[in-house]
């Protein structure tokens, strides 16, 4: 059977969580980059595998799936059953889908929509409010992080390869977690990742995008 395809856009914490993943794992997948804001995710063709036209979406010999975190779980499910980062026992799984759900509703809305602001120009500045939903955010997480190593457990886990781009992105963009002292610790082991090096080098691509827009970064939330 073909290897699944997955459509991704580098500068994308969504996408690169499930490109972390794939790297961990030693997966097979092709990847076939596009990118949404030159409209290659409205053609026809792409609309057919996903309506929403978001990315990371994924084609699995005509199994369409999007969003990133259902993606992470799939993959795992669907060739790697069982494996650490997402284990078959109700309560370990429980606890990494509390993660992944706090960080689709909440997290990665409050938080990237600081950098996405600033990134499509909606916003000049990084207003108090801005500032403080964005602290509050950080907040939740390093709380996350008092009696456990990683945001699930004492193993690293999806929960963690889902953040860890946002999170890469924010430092890129001029963020100090350095305040943030679990954060910072849990960000500093995150380094062993297979895939680490890459999704920095993105990041930075996605720290440049920013400050050539918006040249103070995201300094002033230090």
């Amino acid at each position: 059977m073909p290897a699944p395809t997955l459509y991704y856009f580098p500068m994308s914490p969504p996408a690169r969580s499930v490109l972390l993943l794939i790297k961990e794992l030693g997966l097979t997948v092709d990847l076939k980059e596009v990118n949404p804001m030159a409209g290659e995710t409205r053609t026809e063709e792409f609309m057919r595998m996903n309506p929403q036209h978001t990315i990371p979406t994924l084609d699995d010999n005509g199994f369409y799936l999007a969003e990133s975190r259902a993606i992470l779980s799939y993959l795992i499910d669907a060739y790697r059953p069982g494996h650490t980062l997402y284990p078959n026992i109700p309560k370990e799984k429980a606890l990494i889908n509390r993660v992944l759900h706090h960080d689709l509703g909440s997290f990665y809305p409050k938080f990237f929509g600081t950098i996405g602001a600033l990134f499509n120009g909606s916003a000049t500045e990084i207003s108090n409010e801005m500032k403080a939903t964005t602290e509050k955010a950080l907040t939740d997480l390093e709380n996350y992080l008092i009696r456990n190593d990683y945001f699930a457990g004492e193993n690293l886990t999806i929960a963690d390869l889902a953040l860890l781009p946002t999170i890469a992105s924010a430092v890129h963009c001029g963020l100090d977690l350095t305040k943030y002292k679990r954060l910072n610790g849990w960000y500093e082991s995150c380094k062993e990742l297979k895939g680490y090096e890459e999704d920095q080098e993105a990041s930075r691509q996605v720290g440049e995008f920013l400050r050539s827009k918006f040249p103070a970064g995201l300094e002033p939330l230090n």
